[in-house]
Parts: structure tokens; sequence; C-alpha cells
């Protein structure tokens, strides 16, 4: 499989936007929408089709590196460097 997915359920629910499953790629972050007319969502540690730990999340490791690394005043600080704004920041440094 040339996923970066753990099958090919989960993959395509988040292709198609279908089912109330989100994936942010900056943290590595999965969760399930609560339908509350809002934004909110729950985080998810195991995929619900085939029941694979999913990588852990990352949002914690980032804003660390965001406000105490960087020392920056947010995600939408204007001096935010590209890599912080995809998946590329947890890639080169190996998470």
């Amino acid at each position: 499989m040339t996923s970066n997915y753990c099958c090919k359920e989960l993959e395509q629910h988040l292709r198609e936007k279908e089912v109330g499953i989100v994936y942010d790629r900056t943290s590595r972050w999965y969760g399930i929408k609560i339908l509350d007319g809002g934004s909110s969502s729950q985080t998810i540690h195991y995929c619900p089709w085939c029941g694979t730990k999913l990588p852990k999340d990352l949002s914690d490791e980032l804003g660390k590196i965001v406000f105490e690394e960087l020392e920056l005043d947010g995600f939408d600080d204007p001096r935010l460097p590209e890599e912080f704004k995809s998946d590329e920041w947890w890639k080169k440094r190996g998470f």
C-alpha cells in the first residue's frame, strides 16, 4: 500500500469527506467531528475501520516549538516559517 494511512477505508473517508473523520497533517491529529453545530471534534487514537493505533498527535510538540523555541505569538504570526504550516516540520525532526 502506498498510502500514508493505515487502511484504504480511512484514506477514502478522509478524501471524500462524507464521514465526520478529520485529519490535521500539520499536527498529525485525527478526530471525529461532533455534530453540535460548531467546529468541535473528539480526538481518536485508533482507526475506526481497521483498529490500528494512529500516530501520536504532535499538537503539544508543535505548540512548544512555536511559542517557546521560535518565540512567536501564535500560529498566525507572520514570522512562522512555512515548514510549520504543513507536515514538513515533524518529518524533518523525525517524529
